[in-house]
């Protein structure tokens, strides 16, 4: 589970450089979470992470600007998922395995990044050592079956993989991200870069 952990830590720490990073012009972008804006998305993963945050510590008030609240709520994660031992009480499916938990965040987490950058018009950087990690939990997450995916889940129908893309691509395929999406480019004559 040391591993998961790390892995986990490791993609709450890139994830939270850029949260830190986010100019204020950027915060109504749209992602390609269908429907949410950078703001709602930062929302999304401070609300997750302080719900499992309040299965264990007192309830922290929100700050105001979901850049502002990232890394204390995702701090707070992380320790209850490193003091949980082999199970953890989730929010609405009970106690489950902390190193499922954990590979199903640190997907999460990368993915959400990828989410980001693309809002962005970015490109994450990602060590391939933490791709190559998170691969094969990303599969194991979305394989035929998996409560997550399809209907009812928290991830869109996986799409299929392709190794000429880059991993962290095919990471976000699995989860149900197109991996060409891009922000629709505004107008011409509007002003906007």
């Amino acid at each position: 589970m040391t591993d998961l952990l790390s892995l986990d830590a490791t993609a709450v720490a890139l994830t939270g450089h850029d949260v830190a990073l986010i100019p204020d012009a950027a915060m109504g972008a749209p992602t390609p979470c269908e429907g949410w804006t950078v703001t709602d998305l930062l929302r999304h993963m401070n609300e997750r992470h302080e719900a499992i945050a309040r299965t264990a510590l007192p309830p922290l008030e929100p700050a105001g600007d979901p850049r502002d609240d990232f890394a204390l709520v995702a701090a707070r994660c992380l320790a209850v998922l490193e003091r949980a031992g082999e199970t953890v009480t989730m929010p609405r499916l009970g106690p489950v395995s902390t190193a499922w938990v954990l590979g199903i965040h640190a997907v999460d987490m990368l993915v959400h990044r990828w989410d980001l950058a693309r809002a962005l018009r970015t490109t994450p950087a990602v060590p391939s050592r933490i791709t190559e990690a998170a691969l094969p939990l990303a599969r194991a997450n979305t394989a035929p079956g998996s409560p997550l995916n399809g209907p009812g889940g928290a991830y869109r129908p996986p799409l299929a993989e392709d190794p000429s893309r880059p991993a962290i691509d095919n990471i976000a395929a699995l989860l149900g991200r197109d991996p060409r999406w891009s922000p629709p480019r505004p107008p011409r004559g509007t002003g906007a870069a």
